[in-house]
């Protein structure tokens, strides 16, 4: 059907040839105007289709019609003449999208969001065990206190309730360390989504006793002899990528992720593509750990080198580890932070490999991490040269140091 000028300036419309609405048949209107000396036509659609208009402050479904396409020219006009507000309608219903989303997100709870988005996204990202913490902290500790309310209405005052309430009921700092950083992510998300603000984080300024949760504990290389004795007899796999993160130092995630064709035998060499940091680091593999590999029989590309019996991921540090240090007595009478885990092997790979005096660098190549501090949180330095320097310092306070004859000297007065 051809355009059809209705009453009003720079309205048109074309009926429908079969559909009514009302006694009249349809009509889709548009509106044409200049804007910077072209013609300008945008469609605003059929009188049977409802739309949302402002109406004395209230939204209500309005119906096309002359009359009203005629008030949304004049509006547009008017902008353009005052040179505030949108010029076109395609800058008008932009503006009403953003409007609705800002009335969306400031009417958005925290449970909503946790539901709709966070779960989801965190869920495909961390592994199984931080996954069940994190809902556990929401579910436990902040969706009863914050759930119900508005991201944008939260603030710091809510997340410090929160923590009285941990410590009242005596968790422990790191449980409340825990519970504050699950917001804070939470958050960091919803500023992602641009939902709020990351500057205005209700979690930053909430003080929470630091937790020094550091291991003090490294192997000997007779218990870690013991324990691959007892795992060779035990669990062949278990065994396998016990020693091949020994001799490596790398994460069991990483281990457990690489794959056979990121092994290069030839070279004595893997990579590691799948890390804590996302960078991809190289290893370098030693005499122990080629045989390992040439007895696993290597695999086809895709195939990870340590599998289950049934080819699918180890997930998590298999329990036959555990079980031979507790077999053993390794963890008898030992505080937390003093026993023997599977992470305790790389901290005990990172300790020997400082006391061999490897640069900073080299070890922050070796054991793939960002920043220096984390070369000294995971190494302990050289007790005997530690107890040497303070016997050197006593030495030199007591004035004791100038009784000391240098080796040199006391060679020429012996000859």
């Amino acid at each position: 059907m051809g355009w059809i000028k209705s009453k009003f300036q720079g309205v048109r419309y074309r009926e429908h040839p079969t559909r009514k609405h009302g006694l009249l048949p349809d009509r889709y209107y548009t509106i044409f105007y200049k804007l910077d000396g072209k013609m300008v036509q945008e469609a605003l659609g059929w009188a049977s289709e409802s739309w949302e208009e402002q109406i004395n402050g209230e939204r209500k479904r309005a119906n096309w019609t002359e009359k009203r396409a005629a008030g949304v020219l004049a509006e547009l006009q008017k902008n353009q003449s005052v040179g505030t507000g949108p010029r076109t309608l395609k800058e008008k219903r932009a503006m009403q999208e953003k409007t609705q989303a800002i009335l969306k997100a400031e009417s958005l709870t925290l449970a909503e969001f946790w539901e709709q988005d966070y779960q989801q996204v965190l869920k495909a990202r961390i592994k199984p065990a931080s996954w069940k913490k994190e809902v556990s902290h929401f579910q436990n500790r902040i969706n009863p206190l914050m759930g119900n309310k508005a991201l944008t209405s939260i603030t710091s005052v809510d997340i410090e309730r929160m923590v009285d309430q941990m410590r009242t009921a005596k968790l422990t700092p790191r449980t409340q360390q825990y519970a504050v950083g699950t917001f804070f992510r939470i958050w960091k998300l919803a500023a992602k989504r641009k939902l709020v603000k990351i500057g205005d984080n209700p979690a930053t300024a909430i003080p929470v006793k630091q937790v020094n949760n550091a291991r003090l504990r490294i192997l000997s290389p007779e218990e870690l002899k013991s324990i691959l004795q007892h795992l060779a007899a035990s669990d062949s796999l278990t065994h396998d990528i016990t020693l091949f993160c020994a001799y490596t130092g790398c994460r069991f995630s990483e281990a457990a992720r690489l794959k056979w064709e990121h092994v290069d035998l030839a070279r004595n060499a893997a990579l590691l593509t799948e890390t804590k940091n996302k960078d991809s680091r190289e290893i370098y593999l030693e005499p122990e750990i080629i045989s390992l590999l040439e007895r696993r029989i290597p695999g086809r590309t895709g195939e990870f080198v340590f599998t289950k019996k049934d080819g699918s991921l180890l997930i998590e540090p298999p329990k036959s580890f555990k079980a031979a240090v507790d077999k053993l007595g390794f963890n008898k009478d030992r505080g937390p932070r003093d026993r023997i885990t599977f992470h305790s092997l790389r901290h005990t790979a990172a300790t020997f490999a400082a006391r061999n005096h490897i640069d900073v660098k080299d070890m922050q190549l070796i054991f793939g991490w960002k920043t220096p501090s984390m070369v000294f949180r995971y190494v302990k330095g050289n007790e005997s040269a530690r107890r040497h320097a303070m016997k050197g310092l006593a030495r030199t306070l007591s004035g004791e140091e100038s009784k000391i004859v240098p080796i040199e000297k006391a060679e020429e007065a012996s000859g």
